[in-house]
């Protein structure tokens, strides 16, 4: 049972003054805002607590509107209007306590009179009767917040641990204390994440700068750009600019002697490079004019008003390095669009041959990359897996927008290669930290791994990407650490693929050969190939074999492919760059001054990586103190393997193995012929086959509804697994979370046969069982018969002996089979048989019945209507019932026939009610009278007529004229549904709609009026002439009158039958108090005991959390 509303609670209280206030009652609407709202939520601005704030008069008195009641009777035309003309418009309404608010469509506004604006939804209505003698009738609309105060959401946190939980706590602590203490709390600290961040958080930094960046960049632009100087002949010859910093960069290093010291390190002659040197775009040049901008920044930033640096290092987390770094990115990022298509058309050559070379090993196998896996095919899915995240992360190098962007995706890379098999250190307590992360793969392993991402990414210019981290990154020194080692690891790569990659060329075509085949169904070519004493394929190279990444082989060093790694001396190194006067210490005084070095420091050794690390050199410091578990590295015998075993093993870059290829190209004797080859393709081998969607053989075949296909594999498996290995493998769930059993409507002869092993209750991501998969599968040929063996099937595997429980067939959005099973029959034997809550909600609050009746499925509508169990006036989060989600008029009027024949018959067996009610575009109601009556002993006849309020108030009127000391029940309301146009009420709605009903049927047994012609035209006949009614019935009361006068004496003695009508009224009156007295302590009785069931429950489920805890 859901607790009382606050509001509701504080405003119906005894001795409320504010609900005294409200007289009469039908002048005024309750706004209330949501119970949820209300428990979930707080004020913050008063001070005051929740439950204090809401019992005040202010915030009561501001929730009441005042409306004046029109001059028409409920239901009858309104001075509204036309309602279509005020949809749209605002219209002010005053509150008890003197305020106004805006209503305008479905959204409150709050206007005069309040401290603070705010706006809430309209959302459903509904009448409250208070609990009292005299019960008045309230009009009550729930809005989604209040109209006062301030407030925000109670955020209850899960009682889940994270990293940094304590740490958050404490300072959260701190600061709390600190506030209560009277000390001023720090201001939070802005997250600086760039360089432009930066400028836009400083706006004054920022516009110090601009000048001279823009001025910098225009230089380096126009260098890069120069134009052609005018011809002698032209009349006007400008003179030329003055070289800015860039331009004498550039010729100081035309004019230095490195060329000296490049050729020396290439071993090359004294004038083999010259030309080339002193070529616009040389990489020397391109280098040079970097560095050069990016000191120029460093020096604009250091210009900058000393208070502003001092109010970044206060308001920031930023250092003088990272505040290089970050200027650094931002001069790369802005002159990428110069530097980078240079460079790449310098390496393109290069690159070239290297693109052609790993297309030819675009059918290449992990396991053929030196990687031997323990574990299975399973193992091997979840490498492959896992490194498809690598593959994500290397890919994004190809939009890059500076060099340091590409660094960041080769780290990111890097890591996510070797997150997948990081393993903790039991020797290393928790806190502790170490200077080096200890990992379980060799420099060999990563190689490999690195190889299968460059293969399967297909990023172009590698080896411009390479020199362009190299040589274009100064801050960050690239030549140590975590990022040299990714940079050696890298080259390494590309160097194997360009120089020693034949085997894996070769491995690859011999794949290809395979895969073809079999998708072909090629029988001759695939035994020929799967022969041990067949000639493998020829190759169109012969090269040679032996491997740099194998143990065996000799070292190599990596570092020259692509020049000296040593940055030439006249391009600055970071340290000489920036430790003589380019820091920025000055800039932050909090920070320690590091020590005075005297001189420079020395040159640093090239950073050279080799291969040969298997024998435990310290040339890799991943490598040195680890050691390979699950993935280990073998030696050149298996790199490159092309053996039978090896081929059998192998998978496309969609993860599909030989035999999942002969299933997707429909091939049942090329899978016969595979599963005959017991030795390459072992039981476990066939059960753990999946692709990278985790899409087994089985599932591959049902999917494809392939019936030989799933005949083969079925034999194979079910006569060679036991039965925990067929529940197992038919439980394998694929990426999207589904089992064979949820694509059992492409076979459903598969249900009687493995039925009783499927997982019937498994869900899917969409929390889709394989018996919901298979009652939404509305356009299959044999849909009755399938769900009515899957329902049987289920039912028999559930293994309890009980009806089938529904419960268990729920999906995320709350539909149960009902909601979406389209076949009436099948309905009905679902409520009859099954364990089913028939007015279940999803979670837009449809039942059952409104989505058979908003979809038009009237067969389903008429099998629901015969279930006793369900609410026909169930309503959904607009208030609407299901007739009124109906798709179309004619579906509607069904629903009213069977609406209708809901209700209970009378002594003649004619049913006759107010079967709907609904809105008229001219601010009036209408309501739908039905009358069936047996025509024969298997159908009705059905008449039809739509009446207005007004309509009813006549029929009273005119009986009341006709028979003046007859008892008629009384139908008016003096409150109108159309107090609020824009939402008019439809609880207001149906209590007119009941009323009327009642008055109907209280007159069909009405012993003066039950065979009168006019009760019995008014729903009967369509259209009723209200001026020849009037005329017949004054007529017919003056006939009365004379022959009453003419009949019967008056009266002169009235004192007998005043004390006989005033005794009758006063046991009349104590009939109804005693009636409502009792009526209140049932209530009462009722309340207690669903507050004591929901305290019991909340007890066990604290309980119960508390043992999960």
């Amino acid at each position: 049972m859901q607790p009382l509303n606050p509001f509701l609670a504080a405003f119906f209280k005894p001795g409320n003054p504010i609900a005294s206030q409200c007289s009469p009652v039908h002048h005024h609407i309750l706004l209330v805002p949501t119970t949820e709202f209300l428990l979930t939520s707080r004020e913050t601005e008063s001070g005051q607590s929740s439950a204090e704030l809401i019992a005040s008069e202010e915030f009561l008195g501001s929730h009441v509107l005042r409306i004046p009641s029109p001059a028409t009777a409920a239901g009858g035309k309104d001075a509204v209007g036309n309602l279509r003309e005020v949809r749209g418009k605002a219209r002010q309404y005053s509150t008890l306590n003197g305020r106004s608010v805006v209503i305008k469509d479905a959204t409150v506004y709050s206007n005069k009179g309040f401290k603070t604006l705010a706006q809430a939804q309209l959302q459903s209505d509904s009448l409250w009767y208070a609990d009292t003698v005299e019960p008045r009738q309230w009009l009550v609309y729930y809005i989604s917040r209040p109209l006062v105060g301030t407030w925000e959401e109670i955020i209850v946190e899960p009682a889940i641990f994270s990293e940094g939980m304590a740490k958050r706590k404490r300072e959260e602590a701190n600061q709390i204390s600190a506030i209560e203490n009277g000390e001023p709390s720090l201001p939070r600290k802005k997250e600086i994440k760039s360089f432009h961040d930066l400028l836009n958080h400083f706006p004054i930094i920022a516009r110090q700068m601009h000048p001279g960046l823009e001025k910098l960049f225009r230089e380096f632009t126009m260098v890069f750009q120069k134009p052609l100087p005018p011809p002698p002949s032209a009349s006007d010859i400008p003179d030329p600019l003055p070289d800015g910093p860039i331009a004498t960069a550039m010729r100081k290093v035309r004019s230095d002697s490195i060329s000296g010291r490049r050729l020396s390190v290439n071993g090359e002659g004294g004038s083999g490079g010259t030309e080339n040197f002193f070529a616009e775009d040389d990489e020397f040049v391109m280098r040079a004019s970097l560095e050069t901008a990016v000191t120029s920044a460093i020096d604009l930033f250091q210009s900058v008003d000393k208070q502003q640096l001092s109010m970044l290092g206060a308001t920031t987390d930023l250092t003088g390095p990272i505040v290089e770094r970050l200027i650094e990115r931002y001069v790369a990022e802005n002159v990428h669009g110069l530097l980078w298509p240079r460079l790449a058309a310098m390496r393109r050559q290069d690159d070239l041959e290297l693109e052609a070379k790993i297309r030819q090993m675009e059918f290449i196998d992990i396991s053929q990359l030196g990687i031997s896996i323990e574990g299975g095919l399973g193992a091997k899915h979840e490498l492959t897996t896992r490194l498809e995240a690598a593959v994500a992360q290397f890919r994004k190098m190809a939009t890059a927008t500076c060099a340091q962007d590409m660094m960041d995706s080769l780290l990111s890379t890097m890591k996510a290669a070797t997150r997948l098999t990081q393993q903790p250190r039991p020797d290393v307590q928790d806190g502790a930290t170490s200077e080096k992360p200890i990992l379980t793969i060799n420099a060999d392993t990563l190689v490999s791994l690195f190889l299968h991402v460059v293969i399967r990414a297909g990023v172009r210019n590698l080896q411009a990407r390479l020199l362009y981290m190299r040589h274009f990154i100064y801050i960050d020194d690239v030549e140590s650490g975590e990022m040299g080692y990714a940079l050696s690891t890298f080259e390494a790569v590309l160097a194997y693929l360009l120089k020693d990659s034949g085997t894996l060329r070769r491995a690859s075509r011999r794949n290809k050969a395979l895969w073809d085949a079999t998708r072909k169904g090629d029988m001759a070519e695939l035994k020929r190939i799967m022969d041990p004493n067949a000639n493998p394929i020829e190759d169109d190279e012969d090269e040679p074999t032996p491997s740099p990444i194998s143990s065996r082989a000799p070292s190599i060093s990596w570092s020259m492919m692509n020049g000296s790694s040593r940055r030439s001396s006249t391009v600055f190194t970071p340290s000489e760059a920036y430790s003589q006067g380019s820091g920025l210490s000055h800039v932050f005084p909090f920070q320690s001054p590091s020590e005075d070095k005297a001189g420079l420091p020395p040159i640093k050794r090239p950073k050279k990586v080799s291969m040969d690390v298997r024998s435990m050199s310290s040339g890799s410091e991943y490598s040195y103190r680890s050691n390979a578990a699950s993935v280990a590295t073998m030696g050149s015998g298996i790199e490159g393997d092309t053996s039978i075993e090896r081929l059998c093993q192998t998978q496309d870059s969609l993860g599909e193995s030989v035999p999942m290829m002969a299933i997707q190209n429909g091939r049942p004797e090329v899978l016969r012929y595979l599963l005959s080859l017991t030795d390459y393709f072992p039981l476990d081998a066939i059960l753990q086959d999946c692709n990278h969607e985790g899409t087994s053989l089985l599932s591959a075949a049902v999917q494809l509804g392939h019936t030989e296909l799933i005949d083969i594999i079925l034999d194979f498996v079910m006569s060679s697994a036991t039965e925990p290995q067929l529940r197992t493998y038919f439980a394998l769930q694929d990426s999207r979370g589904r089992s064979i059993a949820h694509y059992l409507f492409h076979s459903p002869a598969l249900i009687a046969r493995i039925g009783k092993l499927l997982p019937w209750r498994q869900k899917d991501k969409n929390g889709q069982t394989p018996l919901f998969a298979l009652c939404r599968s509305y356009d299959h040929a044999n849909y009755h018969e399938m769900v009515e063996t899957g329902l049987k099937v289920a039912t028999e595997a559930q293994g309890d002996g009980e009806p089938l429980h529904l419960d268990e067939h729920v999906d995320l959005k709350g539909n149960t089979l009902l909601h979406i099973i389209n076949d009436h029959q099948l309905a009905l034997q679902i409520l009859r048989y099954c364990d089913v809550d028939v007015n279940a909600t999803n979670d837009r609050k449809f039942t059952p019945l409104m989505v058979a009746s908003k979809y038009g499925r009237y067969d389903m509508v008429r099998a629901l209507y015969s279930d006793r169990r369900v609410d026909i006036a169930a309503k959904e989060l607009r208030g609407l019932t299901a007739v009124e989600l109906a798709k179309d008029d004619d579906v509607r009027n069904k629903i009213d026939d069977l609406t209708l024949f809901t209700m209970p018959p009378g002594a003649d067996a004619r049913v006759t009610g107010v079967v709907r009610s609904f809105f008229v575009e001219d601010a009036t109601i209408r309501l739908v009278l039905k009358s069936g009556a047996p025509a024969d002993s298997t159908s009705y006849t059905v008449t039809t007529s739509r009446r207005s309020v007004a309509d009813f108030e006549r029929l009273a009127s005119l009986l009341a004229m006709e028979n003046p000391a007859s008892w008629i029940p009384n139908i008016s309301n003096q409150r109108s549904p159309f107090q609020i146009p824009s939402k008019p009420s439809r609880a207001l709605l149906k209590d007119i709609q009941i009323r009327t009903h009642s008055f109907l049927n209280i007159l069909l047994v009405h012993p003066t009026f039950a065979n009168h012609e006019m009760l019995w035209e008014f729903f009967l006949v369509p259209e009723l002439q209200a001026d020849m009614l009037e005329l017949r019935s004054r007529l017919k009361a003056e006939v009365r009158t004379e022959k009453v006068r003419d009949e019967y004496e008056p009266l002169e003695d009235l004192r007998e039958v005043e004390q006989f009508v005033d005794h009758a009224r006063e046991m009349v009156r104590g009939v109804n108090y005693a009636t409502k007295n009792v009526a209140r302590r049932i209530n009462s009785v009722g309340v207690a005991a669903a507050a004591g069931l929901l305290t019991r429950h909340a007890r066990h489920r604290v309980r119960d959390l508390r043992r999960v805890a």
